[in-house]
């Protein structure tokens, strides 16, 4: 495991040195700055869990047969999960309490955690169940179905999180009747939309954070826009965001990225296989290698996020053309003041980190195409 263990030491250092190059930017965004730092410190925490699978592994590799090595691997899977649980408590309860973004009690965020915990296990049952019946017979392919066990996974998630998932966890309802959604489904229309299907999310119940989000396909895109959004900017900015939204559909970017990040994770799992091929126990070989998957995606990040980046200045040519650009430019600086959101970024930091380019660089083109 020694490869693995510098590896580990490699990202940390390389995460450390862009934290640092970050933090020097942001001199007077307070926020910003914690929010950095605790992006990057909860990272550094979740490489530690494959350290602590090492020591696990003994006791893990006295499982035998099936039925007994999914027990385990779902426990292990569970444990990982918990793992990660002390820094999102610092960002609620710390960082987000203390510049008023978090508006959840402990009550309502450990019955939210809860919950997710048994939505975890009651998927890693069959999928873990799947994943090691395969394994058996794929040799030092193991990796392989195990990346489509997680991959198919992952793709059920994604359909199912719109309609059968968020409203576990958040009120979703449908969008008032009003000028506002009769401004949308004018937009929509104009975007070749033959379904409008547009919600309300009361998230101002969890945080002070605004957003928006749009699923599904562009002859019938499901539209979620947060209470927060509804509340902090005026009917023609909320359509210019909207047409943003709809502009990643227009544009195909959702499609390319379900196979860019398919692309990429199977790399990235060819890799934790072949660094955990060593490891004689299957249960404790495929747990070792989901968890250093985290660690390893810092090396897709750079080339993934520049897509993402450049999606969005896509999206916001869209924006400009089916509705309005000053209008996107004016929601762009009301989103940046009320989420607090870093207006610029270190380069580096940006390329390996940023899915959205910094608002001062959006705002400038925007201006350009406004004119």
């Amino acid at each position: 495991m020694l490869p693995v263990f510098v590896l580990l030491c490699l990202i940390a250092v390389l995460r450390l040195a862009l934290l640092l190059r970050q933090r020097a930017v942001l001199t007077d965004e307070a926020y910003a700055r914690g929010l950095v730092t605790q992006r990057v410190g909860q990272q550094l925490w979740q490489q530690g869990w494959p350290l602590l699978l090492v020591a696990l592994a003994p006791f893990v590799a006295q499982a035998g047969g099936l039925a007994p090595s999914v027990l385990a691997l779902v426990l292990l899977v569970a444990l990982g999960w918990l793992w990660e649980l002390p820094p999102k408590i610092v960002k609620v309860f710390g960082l987000d309490a203390a510049h008023g973004m978090n508006r959840m009690t402990v009550a309502a965020f450990a019955r939210e955690q809860a919950l997710k915990l048994v939505l975890l296990v009651v998927l890693a049952v069959p999928g873990a169940t799947v994943a090691l019946a395969l394994i058996e017979r794929s040799g030092d392919h193991w990796w392989l179905p195990a990346w489509a066990v997680g991959w198919s996974g992952w793709g059920v998630l994604r359909w199912a999180q719109p309609q059968w998932i968020t409203p576990l966890f958040d009120r979703v309802e449908p969008l008032p009747a009003g000028d506002l959604r009769q401004r949308l489904e004018r937009l929509l229309l104009r975007c070749g939309v033959v379904e409008p299907r547009l919600y309300l999310v009361r998230a101002s119940a969890r945080s002070a954070q605004a957003n928006a989000q749009v699923t599904g396909g562009i002859g019938a895109p499901r539209i979620v826009l947060s209470d927060t959004l509804i509340d902090k900017l005026p009917p023609d900015e909320v359509e210019a965001v909207v047409a943003h939204e709809l502009g990643h559909l227009q544009r195909g970017h959702l499609r390319f990225q379900v196979l860019m990040l398919g692309a990429a994770w199977l790399l990235l799992m060819a890799v934790a296989g072949m660094a955990t091929n060593e490891i004689g126990d299957p249960v404790t070989r495929l747990a070792m290698a989901w968890a250093l998957l985290p660690s390893l995606w810092f090396f897709a990040q750079p080339l993934v996020n520049h897509f993402y980046r450049r999606f969005e200045f896509e999206a916001d040519a869209s924006a400009a053309e089916n509705a309005s650009g000053h209008a996107l430019a004016r929601a762009l600086r009301t989103l940046t003041r009320n989420n607090r959101n870093a207006p610029v970024a270190d380069r580096w930091y940006e390329r390996v980190y940023h899915t959205h380019p910094a608002t001062s660089e959006r705002l400038r083109l925007l201006d350009q195409a406004s004119h």
